[in-house]
């Protein structure tokens, strides 16, 4: 897919992994923060998540069922 250019360089998914990849902890959950405060990154994830679901035939469990589901 379409990568952006940083400084008119090409990146890769492999480098931005490699580099995510070296920070630390406390690096790691800031960029989680960043990202996941995004709007559209809550209604992606559902719809992400939901796709997954119906792709693997899991059927909506409530908190008891997906518990027992997770820790299985």
């Amino acid at each position: 897919g379409y990568m952006p250019k940083l400084n008119n360089m090409e990146i890769s998914y492999e480098q931005i992994k490699d580099i995510i990849l070296k920070l630390d902890f406390e690096q790691k959950m800031s960029l989680i923060k960043t990202l996941t405060r995004d709007n559209s990154y809550r209604e992606n994830f559902y719809k992400y998540t939901e796709g997954l679901a119906k792709k693997r035939g899991i059927k909506k469990m409530n908190q008891e069922e997906l518990d027992a589901f997770l820790h299985n």
